[in-house]
This record gives C-alpha cells, structure tokens and sequence, in this order.
C-alpha cells in the first residue's frame, strides 16, 4: 500500500509500481540536473532514485550500456548507482509521461558548486578511480554515443545557425564566429589511448561524505563510453576550477587546477607523456565544446533544462551560459603556460 507522497511527484507513481521495492514512504523532486527529471524514494526496503529520462538519452541500447557499466562498478566495489529492473525483467517503464528508470541509491551530498580545494582534490581523485576501475571493462556499447565528439558538436552548432532566425543568429553572432573559429583549433590529435571515461563529471555529480569530506561516489552514468581520458580531465576542470554559476562570466582558478593533477596523481590512474601535455589543450576544448552546445540549443529551444527563477526563457539561460564558457575559456587561454608547467610537475609521477 503507498502512503501519500508529495504532489510534484504525482505523475512518477505509475512508474515505481512495476518495481519490487516494498511500501513507499515518499516520493520528493531532487531539483538538479540538466537532462532528466529526478526523483528520491524513501521506501520500505531502503532509498532509490527514479529518473523521467530525456528522450534523447532512453534508447533501448543506452538503457543496455547503463546497466553494463553499472554492474561492472558494483563488481569493482566503485561507490555507483546501479539499474534495477521491474519486477518482470524490465530496463525501465513507459508512462504516457514519458521513460523512467529505477536506479539504487548512494550515500553523499551532492554540491552545486565547489566549495575548497579539498573538494577538488577528493573529486579528482574519485575521478582516477573510476578511469581505474574501468580498465578491464570489454563490453562493446550498443549506443555508439560519446557526448564528447567536438567535430559533431561544431558541426551541429553551424548546422543549427544556418536555419536560425535573424533575432536569435544576430543575438549570438560574435559568440558564434568565436566558437566556430576557435573549435577546431583545439581538437586532440589522434591517436590517443581509448578509456573508459565517465563523460559529464561536473562536481554535482560527485558525492561527498558530510563528516569526512571525501568523495563517496560517482552518479549520473548515462554519457559513459570509450575515449580519451582527457575529455574527463578537461571536463573537470572547466566544472571545478571556477567560482560562481555557470551561466555568469567568472576567472579561471590556476590554484584548483593544481589540485585537479594531485588528486588524479593520488588516484593511481596512469597517463603518457603525450597525455599530459594535452591536458590545458583538452581543457579549452571541452569549455569550447559546451559553449557549442548551449548555442545550438540557443537557437533550437529543445534541450537543456533551465532555471525560470532566474531567466525568462531556455533560449535565455542558454545564451548567457555560452558566454559564461567563453569567458572561461579566455581566462584559461591566458593561463596556459601556468597549467602545462602545473601538469607536467605534478603529474609525471603519474606517466606511463
């Protein structure tokens, strides 16, 4: 029998009945994210997290490599969600709401901005471990989607401006002529060692312990795939190495990025020589990348979610996310000799 749960989570209740999870307790909206819709539920048999996946990311093969890559942590003892099924073997749930899935829940606090360099240093290092724990992985994904694929990203952002309205085209114009300029420049050579990265390790997605202040676990598993370990790097530090929202134009803190080598160092992952020279290139690359993302979805009005207290449109947080990255990537291109000399220092230790 289900007590009554808060009323925001109406819509999810269809969903959590095809799971074997006992009494439900309560149901309660986790407000972050970008992509899904989140929901934590307090159960008789212990905590879960339902998820309304974006249609973009609930393909039958997705939900497969999800599942694949969550098993293969919980083997390894990484501290990680892990996909639970229906009661009659199902990956997840159609609703005329739209796809769920049902995944186990882990223990930490989850922070919408980075507080310290402790913090920084635990995530890094959590980071490592997982890269780590992946390396004996031989599953071959079913999705073929890397959330990382720069030239993609480029082209769909001059894609996208070609059947843009004048308004929103004129609006973005210079944002525009930056990105597509300075994209390609900084695109990896190849070929690099292929891991298995993570894909979207901004620091919420990293749990602490509240008592110890150590990184506990990992979530948000879904841009998983085989590539460059850099992306992640690179990804990390655009997410942690700044103060301030996203969407506000903020400086490059040099001092977490040292943090962000002794944490990976710490971790006992290994890069080449080759790898960490790459890392400041890989940094711009992906804050670029980004950029190239909130553009796009500038002028298509489709994709990533956005803050209504805050802005007046998706279109609007949009455009002033791109800028947010663009001022990033400005402030990391003017501390660039800083982050090579910082890379090679501290992560030799590290080379393979």
């Amino acid at each position: 029998m289900t007590r009554p749960i808060d009323e925001s989570a109406e819509t999810a209740t269809s969903a959590i009945e095809a799971y074997a999870v006992g009494t439900i307790w309560s149901v309660r909206r986790i407000p972050i994210g970008l992509i899904h819709r989140t929901f934590l539920i307090d159960t008789s048999s212990g905590k879960f997290v339902l998820q309304r996946l974006h249609p973009d990311l609930s393909s039958d093969a997705i939900l497969s490599d999800y599942e694949a890559v969550t098993a293969h942590l919980a083997e390894q003892h990484f501290p990680a969600p892990r996909l639970v099924n229906t009661m009659d073997g199902r990956k997840s749930v159609d609703t005329k709401d739209g796809r769920y899935r049902l995944i186990t829940h882990v223990n930490g606090e989850s922070h919408e901005a980075v507080r310290d360099e402790r913090m920084v240093f635990e995530a890094a290092k959590m980071i490592g471990v997982f890269h780590v724990a992946m390396n004996e992985f031989r599953y071959a994904f079913q999705s073929g989607r890397s959330l990382h694929d720069s030239p993609k990203h480029w082209m769909w952002m001059r894609e996208a401006a070609q059947m843009a309205g004048g308004e929103i085209r004129k609006r973005i114009d210079n944002e525009l002529r930056l990105v597509e300029t300075e994209l390609p420049r900084h695109f990896l050579p190849a070929p690099l060692p292929a891991r298995v990265v993570h894909g979207d390790p901004k620091i919420s997605n990293v749990l602490f312990d509240p008592k110890t202040c150590a990184a506990s676990g990992l979530v948000d598993i879904d841009s998983t795939a085989r590539h460059t370990a850099l992306v992640d790097l690179g990804d990390a530090v655009r997410s942690w190495c700044r103060t301030g929202p996203e969407d506000e134009p903020t400086p490059f803190l040099v001092g977490r990025f040292r943090n962000v080598c002794a944490g990976y160092r710490d971790s006992g992952a290994m890069l080449s020589r080759r790898e960490i020279d790459l890392i400041p290139q890989a940094c711009r690359l992906i804050t670029l990348e980004l950029a190239a993302r909130f553009l796009r979805d500038a002028m298509e009005d489709r994709y990533f979610g956005w803050d209504p207290a805050r802005f007046g449109s998706r279109v609007e947080h949009n455009v002033a996310r791109a800028r947010g990255c663009l001022a990033l990537f400005e402030s990391m291109t003017a501390a660039r000799v800083d982050m090579e000399e910082m890379a090679r220092e501290i992560l030799s230790k590290a080379q393979t």
